[in-house]
């Protein structure tokens, strides 16, 4: 009688052991696969520009030595320029995005996010104003809007601005341009250096990921 008991007790385990295993393998079966992440647009970063005004020496003058002058200064925004935009591509790669520099007159890429830049100033009356590039003579209160486009509609209708949308104007924006605008206030007077311009990159990038649900949801409308 014990080794019938002890027999019954040892199936009814085994039976309750394999019900367990199939009830599991069911149940996971059914679940919903796991939606995979959505891979990031890749970021392509053009060197930012400004406005210039002819080389002129302060007191006003444009002569040889100034010319001179305007084209060293010229050359030291163009680098400048150039430092600034590899600094944001490392970023942005930091932050786990395919990005890279585009370089000047390069073609545009049809897919991805387009991200640019132009420094401008401002006069009492807080209207847009001419300025150079950063190693230029800028103003005191030179600062700098930043775009983001989709490059798979219109890379001149940037769909989120950083900063003033009315200095980006007259850069090829369609007529009845309207893009979701951040008041983001970058002032680059005080970039100086190579360390300067690295913690500008960073506090651009910062700032488009602190507002990265908006960007999302705008460059989402945008392909609508």
């Amino acid at each position: 009688m014990r080794t019938t008991a002890r027999s019954t007790f040892v199936l009814c385990l085994v039976g309750l052991v394999a019900a367990a295993v199939a009830v599991a393998q069911t149940t996971s079966t059914n679940a919903p696969a796991a939606t995979p992440a959505k891979p990031k647009k890749p970021v392509f970063v053009q060197d930012f520009t400004g406005a210039y005004e002819p080389a002129q020496s302060s007191s006003g003058r444009s002569g040889p030595l100034a010319r001179i002058r305007g084209a060293r200064a010229n050359e030291k925004a163009s680098q400048s320029a150039s430092q600034l935009t590899n600094d944001i591509v490392k970023e942005f790669a930091a932050q786990g995005f395919t990005s890279k520099r585009l370089e000047p007159g390069a073609t545009l890429p049809t897919d991805g996010w387009l991200v640019r830049g132009t420094f401008y100033a401002t006069d009492s009356g807080g209207n847009i104003i001419p300025t150079e590039l950063i190693g230029g003579e800028q103003k005191p209160n030179t600062q700098l809007s930043v775009s983001v486009a989709n490059l798979a509609k219109d890379p001149n209708a940037p769909f989120i601005v950083f900063g003033k949308a009315e200095a980006l104007k007259g850069q090829g924006a369609p007529v009845g341009w309207n893009p979701y605008v951040v008041a983001a206030k970058f002032v680059i007077n005080t970039v100086e250096s190579a360390t300067d311009l690295d913690k500008l990159a960073k506090e651009i990038v910062q700032t488009i990921m602190q507002n990265k649900q908006i960007v999302e949801e705008k460059a989402l409308a945008s392909n609508q």
